[in-house]
């Protein structure tokens, strides 16, 4: 028996408008970067992704999110990310932030990555209340979907 191998691609949506908050979800991500792969790989790189494709993990306030894929198709993925524009109805292109094999390995650098976020943040705030929200909303993996 042969074992699949994921990749797990960690990207940042960087909207074309400065926004606090994007409204996106995980469908909506997955079927725009689907939708992509079709339009310039064909049914061929479609059908390659569709059975290990998934968003695992979507972050409105940090516009990070984790999309897992089989290592043959890693590729495609990751070489139509700079081409993507609109995502949903937001006008927003994708950052590349880390690709590695396991969801662990990922889910480390995202927190360090978000604990930079925070220190940037937290200059901004002004009262305790407000620091101890965003650090809870910020440092929350759900990685249950």
């Amino acid at each position: 028996m042969v074992r699949i191998k994921n990749r797990y691609i960690a990207v940042q949506i960087v909207p074309q408008t400065p926004v606090q908050t994007l409204r996106l979800n995980d469908s909506t991500l997955s079927k725009c970067l689907l939708q992509n792969v079709e339009k310039y790989y064909g049914v061929y790189g479609l059908g390659l992704l569709e059975h290990g494709f998934r968003v695992k993990y979507c972050n409105e306030r940090t516009k990070i999110a984790i999309i897992r894929c089989i290592h043959r198709g890693q590729r495609y993925v990751s070489s139509i990310l700079p081409l993507i524009t609109l995502i949903g109805d937001v006008r927003a292109k994708f950052r590349t932030l880390y690709v590695g094999a396991t969801v662990i390995q990922c889910n480390k650098f995202i927190i360090k990555h978000q604990k930079h976020f925070l220190d940037r943040m937290m200059g901004q705030t002004a009262s305790a209340k407000e620091r101890q929200d965003l650090f809870k909303r910020v440092m929350e993996l759900d990685m249950e979907r």
